[in-house]
C-alpha cells in the first residue's frame, strides 16, 4: 500500500472543508442559505452547518517551521495549539475585544467572555486531563457550528486520523460541542 507523503496533502484537504463549509452555508450564489435539519453521522465535509467562518487554517504563518521550543512572538511556541489559536484570532477578521496573545498554557486562558454555547470564532478550551488533553490543557478555534450539537475545529497538536496521527500538525475534526471545558469569546 502506498502512503501519501506529500506535505501539500493536508493543505488540500483543509481548503476542500473550508470550501465545503463556506458552499454549505452561502450556496454558489454567495446568499445566505438556510440550512437543513438535523443530520447524524455525516463527514465533516458535507455536514449542513448554521455558521461557518471564512478562516483559512493552512495559510497559519508558522506550519512550516522546524525545530522545536522556538518562539512564534506572540508568547507561544510555534505549531502549538496555543500559537495556532492565538493567530486564529488575530487573523479571523472578526471584531475581538481582547488579545489572545502571552495568555500561558491553554488551561490558563480567559478570554472577555466565557460560555458553555459555542459560535463561530470562538476558543474551545479543555482543563489539564480532560477527554486525553495533557497537564497543559489545550486550546482549539471553532470554525463552524453544526445543526447536529457537534463544531468543526482547526487546531494544532491534535493527534487525529486528519494529520496521520502526527503531533504539531493542523487538525480538523468535528467533537460535541459538550466535549470542551468552556468557549472563550476574546
Amino acid at each position: 500500500m502506498h502512503r501519501r507523503t506529500s506535505k501539500k496533502w493536508p493543505r488540500v484537504v483543509a481548503a476542500g472543508v473550508t470550501a465545503t463549509a463556506f458552499l454549505a452555508l452561502f450556496g454558489s450564489t454567495g446568499h445566505a442559505t438556510p440550512a437543513a435539519g438535523p443530520v447524524s453521522s455525516t463527514p465533516v465535509s458535507s455536514m449542513p452547518v448554521r455558521a461557518t467562518t471564512a478562516l483559512n487554517p493552512t495559510a497559519y504563518r508558522w506550519k512550516n517551521a522546524h525545530g522545536t521550543r522556538i518562539l512564534d512572538g506572540h508568547g507561544y511556541f510555534k505549531r502549538s495549539c496555543v500559537s495556532f489559536a492565538a493567530w486564529a484570532i488575530r487573523t479571523d477578521g472578526r471584531p475581538h475585544t481582547k488579545s489572545p496573545d502571552f495568555l500561558g498554557d491553554a488551561g490558563r486562558w480567559r478570554g472577555a467572555a466565557t460560555s458553555s454555547v459555542p459560535h463561530v470564532g470562538d476558543i474551545a478550551q479543555w482543563d489539564p486531563g480532560v477527554h486525553g488533553t495533557g497537564r497543559r490543557g489545550h486550546v482549539a478555534y471553532v470554525a463552524a457550528v453544526r445543526n447536529d450539537g457537534r463544531v468543526t475545529l482547526y487546531e494544532y497538536s491534535y493527534r487525529s486520523e486528519f494529520n496521520d496521527q502526527r503531533a504539531d500538525v493542523l487538525s480538523v475534526r468535528a467533537a460535541a460541542a459538550s466535549d470542551a471545558s468552556r468557549y472563550l469569546r476574546f
